[in-house]
């Protein structure tokens, strides 16, 4: 009896319009549907490519090869839509397809190739090896281990190997049964089941599908909970702004030193937050670090909760996306408000005296040597008077040293209170001190504040229940006129003052007297 090669074409043109379209319905739902739409346009060609087949005893043979080359193109359609799945890691939904197309291709090739093998052309036998080919080394680049979950796969899976086998047995070893009824049940059989196996992957892959997509977001948001503990964990303040600058992620330091809750604190700008001078200048640094991509580090001060403006230093630097683009900025601050404090100590006893709270030697010539740059520029003079203590050797080593230094805080007190506010006095080691007079009218002005500083030395105080009284040699030096440096005018007045203790203490001399005696 001959088989009826044309209603098994048909059914099978049928099945893959059927398929086709229900990738179709699927790119409805699915959020990349390129890979679904190039599969579905597979499947309605190799439709076209079976229903030519069916009407190829009223076609010339060169029909067929055409129908063989359409079956072809769908193949490679079909390849061309799961490496776009490959690269999203659909390789449920590619195994599916591939192997279902390799059914489709072997139950035709086997209903038509094996009756007519005789009959056939070089060209069509070897279109029909190519894409046992294609079909054999995508199924196997595909394959992939399932799950133990995936029951509906497997069930739809033994359907459709069973139909097919069914099908296949009934053709090649009962070809009666074309004639009679069980013929179009098992037909029935095989169209259903390849419609269900069909619906059956696709499901199965769009589930697993979702469930890889709910295990990812599971996983990042155990990353997001894991970087936020970590991230309070920091003592530093650390926070994220996006590109428009609004707060994106803080830490609980940070919303600590704010003095706000995090809800209060993200999706607003540091201004919105802090409207004062600071903010403007952390949303200028901001912009820098977006613009040029260089980290930034810069101190300010800052005011938190309790009322003080503290000292912090910000280090800032651009969060890129993994293509390199800026799309944020990652800071961190630390308060070195103590350390400014402990900085500022360091700086005022290196400067300054410790026993009478004057500025000390290294100080003194720092502010000479401005002073006399600008007494140079201004084009006007200044003097210096060194004081040495007439007698304080003898109380030092009768008293003690405790009744020598607070003899000598006694006198830098005098000191202080005696001159005016733009003259500098200052200790320079043991019992001399030199006063900085920066502008007068006269040179013979210079000898009246000379003399009150005697006098006001001279009082006697009580200093550690021993009173205390010495006097003040004190040499007078002026610049530009006795010297030109820094170092050459403090000889000068120092030779002054050996002068004027020379002639008796307790009296003033100047450094131009002292040469023209000489």
């Amino acid at each position: 009896m001959v088989i009826d090669i044309n209603i098994l074409l048909l059914s099978n043109s049928i099945i893959c319009f059927a398929q086709g379209f229900i990738l179709l319905f699927v790119i409805l739902f699915h959020n990349k549907p390129s890979g679904f739409l190039i599969i579905s346009i597979a499947y309605l060609c190799l439709s076209v490519s079976f229903m030519l087949m069916t009407f190829s005893s009223y076609i010339p043979d060169y029909y067929i090869i055409a129908s063989q080359t359409l079956s072809l193109a769908s193949l490679i359609l079909l390849n061309i839509g799961i490496e776009r799945f490959r690269r999203i890691s659909h390789k449920l939904i590619k195994l599916s397809l591939l192997f279902l197309c390799a059914v489709f291709v072997s139950s035709y090739i086997f209903v038509l190739v094996i009756p007519n093998t005789f009959r056939l052309e070089i060209s069509f036998l070897l279109l029909i090896a190519l894409q046992l080919a294609i079909c054999l080394w995508s199924v196997l680049r595909a394959t992939e281990k399932m799950r133990n979950y995936q029951y509906l796969l497997f069930a739809s899976g033994i359907l459709l190997i069973t139909a097919i086998s069914f099908r296949l047995f009934a053709l090649s070893m009962h070809p009666d049964l074309l004639s009679n009824w069980p013929y179009w049940s098992h037909g029935l059989i095989y169209s259903v089941s390849l419609v269900t196996a069909t619906l059956g992957f696709i499901w199965g892959s769009v589930e697993k599908t979702e469930m890889r997509r709910n295990e990812q977001t599971a996983t990042l948001e155990q990353h997001y909970h894991f970087m936020n503990a970590l991230l309070d964990a920091i003592p530093l303040p650390v926070f994220y702004k996006d590109k428009d600058l609004r707060f994106h992620t803080i830490n609980k330091a940070f919303a600590s030193v704010v003095g706000r809750s995090k809800d209060q604190i993200i999706g607003k700008t540091t201004l919105e937050i802090i409207p004062d001078l600071s903010s403007e200048l952390a949303q200028n640094y901001d912009r820098t670090t977006l613009e040029s991509g260089q980290d930034q580090k810069y101190e300010t001060a800052f005011p938190f909760p309790d009322g003080l403006r503290h000292e912090i230093e910000i280090e800032k630097t651009a969060f890129t996306d993994i293509s390199g683009e800026k799309i944020g900025v990652v800071g961190a601050f630390t308060d070195i408000t103590e350390r400014k404090i402990y900085e500022a100590k360091i700086n005022y006893l290196a400067m300054h005296d410790q026993i009478t709270g004057l500025p000390n030697r290294n100080m003194f010539y720092a502010q000479l040597k401005k002073a006399m740059a600008m007494a140079e520029r201004n084009n006007y003079s200044l003097a210096i008077l060194y004081i040495d203590l007439d007698g304080f050797k003898i109380i030092n080593d009768s008293f003690g040293h405790n009744t020598g230094d607070t003899l000598l805080r006694t006198i830098g007190k005098r000191l202080s209170k005696s001159i005016r506010k733009s003259d500098t006095a200052c200790r320079i080691g043991g019992d001399e001190f030199i006063v900085l007079i920066e502008m007068f009218s006269d040179p013979s002005d210079l000898k009246i504040i000379a003399e009150k500083l005697c006098k006001s030395l001279a009082v006697p105080s009580t200093c550690e229940g021993h009173i205390c009284q010495v006097s003040a040699s004190i040499g007078i030096a002026l610049y530009p006129q006795d010297a030109g440096t820094s170092n050459d005018l403090v000889k000068a007045a120092d030779a002054a003052m050996y002068e004027a203790k020379q002639r008796g203490k307790n009296r003033t001399y100047y450094y131009h007297s002292l040469m023209q005696n000489k």
